[in-house]
């Protein structure tokens, strides 16, 4: 008997900020690592020189690095550089307490010219694209499965077809 491919189609969905507390931001996460999530990227923005927070954030990381590598993102410079050499880190409780720590608002934290300044939170199932958001457009992407899709139904997480100025 030949196996289904359905369990393993993945279905895009998407989410707002407007629809999504800090504390449910922090759930999804948490879900993400859960069903196997194992690494991350985030973009450090620096205006003016960088500040001691976000330098210390990012050197309280070091310890989880990756190696950098080809990663699907949702927001590129043009169109063929989706796809691109991303910086990478392991997905884990001690890196998810440490975005908590830096991130109040949740993975929709937006502190602009704040210290730090983070954005566009981007997790990565197997080196596939598994959850990520646009931090400046108020709204997230969902690359999973139907079964995980009535997961997140169980737990009362909202997603929708679209989102404005969001895409995948």
């Amino acid at each position: 008997m030949k196996p289904s491919s359905q369990a393993t189609e993945l279905i895009v969905r998407y989410f707002a900020k407007g629809d999504v507390s800090s504390e449910e931001s922090w759930r999804l996460l948490d879900w993400c690592a859960k069903n196997g999530a194992d690494e991350f990227t985030i973009n450090g923005m620096v205006a003016g020189s960088e500040g001691p927070k976000s330098a210390a954030f990012f050197a309280s990381l070091a310890p989880y690095e990756r190696t950098e590598a080809p990663r699907r993102r949702l927001s590129a410079p043009t169109a063929d550089q989706f796809v691109r050499s991303t910086p990478l880190w392991r997905l884990s409780a001690e890196t998810m307490a440490l975005l908590r720590g830096a991130m109040v608002d949740g993975i929709f934290d937006y502190n602009v010219d704040g210290d730090p300044w983070l954005e566009d939170v981007a997790v990565y199932r197997h080196g596939e694209f598994m959850m990520g958001v646009i931090t400046h457009e108020d709204g997230g992407v969902l690359r999973i499965t139907s079964a995980e899709v009535a997961d997140l139904d169980r737990m009362g997480f909202p997603h929708k077809d679209e989102v404005a100025w969001i895409g995948y």
